[in-house]
């Protein structure tokens, strides 16, 4: 495969550039473009002050908007601070700017000026410096520290019933098992008596052998002793 090279040519520095760096050249002043053509697009929005006292409205020659772009603008009216919301409308307004009439200046007439469907919602806050609030959480611990503090703590040590109802009633009696209680009933009631067993066939042939040799012992006692009376006699 052949490789093409592309080499630049730089075209040496005239008398109306010697100004310029080495490698650039002195180029005409760009034209604006005629068709280009700037496009203003005004959009309207209303405001909603809400609990403003009406008095104040009239009285402020001024005021200041901040944020009207951001999702929390502010604005500020005299000494009062107002924070507030975009809302999106079921459907639109119409604005109309008041004029006096030009024939007669003792009327007035309404002017159509445009229409929107966005309006600013408006209630009164009170803002606090954040370092005065930084300092003061440091200095003095707020109730919420404390109460994470005891639960870490709490967390650590073992929780018993007695501190959870705040009473010490003492450690209680371990419960039993049904299955030893049965067996403490048992031995109870029986008493360590032997327990008796169903007599077999093998165990009425022992007891009759065992009748028997006592009766032949008691003969052979019998015979002993009345052989013993009448050598004596």
């Amino acid at each position: 495969m052949a490789s093409s090279s592309t080499s630049t040519t730089l075209s040496s520095p005239s008398s109306s550039s010697a100004g310029l760096c080495p490698g650039y050249r002195h180029v005409e002043e760009f034209v604006p473009d005629e068709e280009y053509e700037d496009e203003v697009e005004e959009c309207y929005v209303t405001l909603d002050l809400g609990a403003a006292e009406p008095t104040l409205i009239p009285s402020s020659s001024t005021y200041r908007l901040i944020g009207l772009d951001t999702p929390t603008p502010f604005m500020q009216l005299s000494g009062t601070v107002l924070q507030g919301r975009h809302e999106s409308l079921l459907g639109t307004e119409l604005l109309f700017t008041e004029a006096k009439d030009a024939q007669d200046r003792s009327k007035r007439r309404l002017s159509f000026t445009s229409i929107t469907e966005q309006r600013i919602r408006f209630k009164e806050v009170q803002l606090r410096p954040k370092v005065a609030s930084g300092a003061g959480d440091r200095s003095q611990p707020t109730e919420d520290n404390q109460v994470q503090t005891q639960e870490g703590s709490n967390k650590n040590s073992p929780v018993t019933s007695s501190q959870m109802a705040g009473k010490d009633f003492g450690t209680a009696p371990r419960r039993k098992s049904k299955k030893s209680n049965d067996k403490d009933s048992t031995s109870r009631s029986t008493g360590n008596v032997p327990r008796r067993r169903k007599s077999t066939k093998k165990d009425k042939g022992k007891a009759k052998e065992v009748e028997e040799e006592e009766g032949q012992v008691d003969d052979n006692a019998d015979c002993g002793a009345s052989m013993d009376i009448d050598s004596g006699s």
